[in-house]
């Protein structure tokens, strides 16, 4: 599998929102990262934590993206961005869903990125995840690999998936940029055929940001070649069809 191949669904690539870019100009820097490799779609999936100023409604989302998108077009650039939306996992998240707070991947689907916590806290990750589910929506869990209630219970998100949960590992956890326990969990789901996204969840072009070519020929050491197709570029691509 080529590079230029990748679609891109978790990434922090909108000016101002999160701490992703700040500026246009180190927007535009990442978005070179993407195209210098041929990468022409993403997910831009700023971060939705209530209670903290990131917490951006979908309109400005998407009146953002398109004002970028002209900017792309008026310099000659070819890159599509797609709207989305990380959403930190919380307690009661049905009554935003139903309101319409949050934004799904693509802007129409009805499948969710929801982030766990990080650390072990008396929220169980998977609880708020019913909500969604009652109201027929989809979800997928984005690096659980880095949470540390499944890096201690795995076999919970396991079942989880097979239940219907979905689940993005990022490139960095692969390549050891999150330490030894994301590392060897993000194998972990490999092993068990868990994984259905492979993400960048890229920040910046100078820190987290997407892969090179010559970290995605590691990643290609480390992946088969028919699960690095399916869960880089046939899965993204269904969920934006």
């Amino acid at each position: 599998m080529e590079l230029a191949d990748f679609i891109d669904i978790h990434c922090h690539i909108l000016p101002g929102l999160d701490d992703g870019p700040k500026k246009l100009a180190q927007c535009l820097d990442l978005v070179r990262c993407y195209t210098d490799v041929g990468i022409k779609k993403v997910i831009a999936t700023p971060h939705f934590l209530p209670g903290t100023i990131w917490t951006v409604r979908p309109q400005k989302i998407l009146a953002l993206i398109d004002k970028l998108q002209k900017t792309l077009s008026d310099q000659g650039i070819q890159f599509e961005i797609i709207p989305g939306m990380e959403i930190a996992i919380q307690k009661n998240m049905g009554k935003r869903l139903a309101q319409g707070d949050y934004l799904p991947l693509g802007g129409r689907s009805c499948t969710y990125l929801l982030e766990p916590p990080f650390e072990i806290s008396g929220l169980n990750p998977l609880e708020s995840l019913v909500e969604f589910m009652a109201q027929g929506k989809k979800v997928i869990l984005a690096h659980p690999e880095r949470c540390e209630y499944f890096q201690l219970h795995p076999e919970i998100l396991s079942r989880a998936h097979g239940s219907g949960v979905a689940v993005q590992i990022n490139c960095g956890s692969l390549l050891g940029r999150f330490g030894p326990a994301a590392q060897k969990m993000a194998k972990q789901l490999l092993a068990w055929e868990v994984v259905d996204y492979l993400a960048s969840d890229a920040h910046s072009a100078h820190s987290r940001r997407p892969p090179d070519v010559s970290e995605w020929n590691e990643l290609q050491q480390l992946i088969s070649p028919e699960t690095l197709w399916r869960i880089a570029a046939v899965n993204p691509g269904k969920l934006l069809a």
